[in-house]
């Protein structure tokens, strides 16, 4: 009955029904413990199985990063690498450059090559506003970001003579919906307000509301390709163990 039951397997193995064929042999090595031969021969076919499961599973997760790296190239032409802000590289969207962006009232994007992303707001201005969060809005629809503590880091700001800046970010859901809100509604002539002890008012440029667009997509596939990468090396781990199993004579 034994060797009956390996040969079922071995044939719905090689028929590619490997689910069926796994049942049979898990069933035989618990039934026929007394059989070590029999057993030992299952369990070898059994990491067979395994092992070109994984293959499979290699072959699949390979092709999926081709064609999101495929992707990646495309999307990265709007952005910039940098190393000079810490000792990990972000990304700078093209349309956002520090250099063309001193000295102007804006929401940026922030994004790294882990697929973190952010927003934060950024008020110029000859006077203090004091601002702590934004509001988006456009013919009714709106989103409000929460809250942020001047803390010196999140909510900080400083002056050079009369000029005045203000930053303000909005990390781990802080934004509140506002970034979706903005990637959603990229078209619009999109309208915010810096809500604090005083108040600032202004449109958004197309560029700006692009950027936060391209980031917040960008992140996206940047999270996916590293969450496949990781999957791959894990595959690739279980492929070595399977090979040594399935080759012990």
């Amino acid at each position: 009955m034994a060797k009956e039951r390996l040969n079922e397997a071995i044939r719905l193995s090689k028929e590619g029904n490997y689910n069926l064929a796994k049942i049979k042999l898990d069933s035989l090595i618990v039934l026929f413990s007394d059989q070590p031969d029999l057993t030992d021969q299952a369990s070898k076919i059994l990491a067979g199985i395994h092992l070109q499961e994984q293959q499979r599973n290699l072959a699949f997760i390979d092709s999926v990063i081709f064609n999101q790296e495929e992707k990646l190239k495309s999307m990265m032409k709007n952005f910039i690498e940098s190393d000079e802000y810490g000792s990990e590289k972000i990304l700078i969207h093209k349309r956002q450059k520090p250099e063309n962006s001193y000295n102007r009232t804006f929401i940026r994007a922030h994004a790294d090559l882990k697929g973190n992303f952010y927003i934060s707001s950024r008020y110029y201005g000859t006077k203090w506003i004091n601002h702590h969060q934004i509001k988006v809005y456009y013919q009714g629809k709106s989103a409000t970001t929460e809250s942020i503590k001047e803390d010196g880091f999140n909510n900080r700001k400083f002056e050079d003579g009369e000029s005045k800046w203000e930053i303000v970010n909005y990390k781990d859901g802080t934004d509140n919906g506002v970034i979706d809100f903005i990637a959603s509604n990229w078209k619009d002539p999109l309208r915010v307000q810096f809500i604090g002890k005083g108040y600032e008012y202004i449109i958004m440029e197309l560029y700006d509301r692009e950027a936060i667009r391209d980031g917040y997509e960008i992140s996206f596939v940047l999270k996916d390709l590293n969450k496949l990468k990781l999957e791959r090396n894990k595959t690739k781990r279980e492929i070595e163990t399977l090979s040594k199993t399935a080759n012990q004579k």
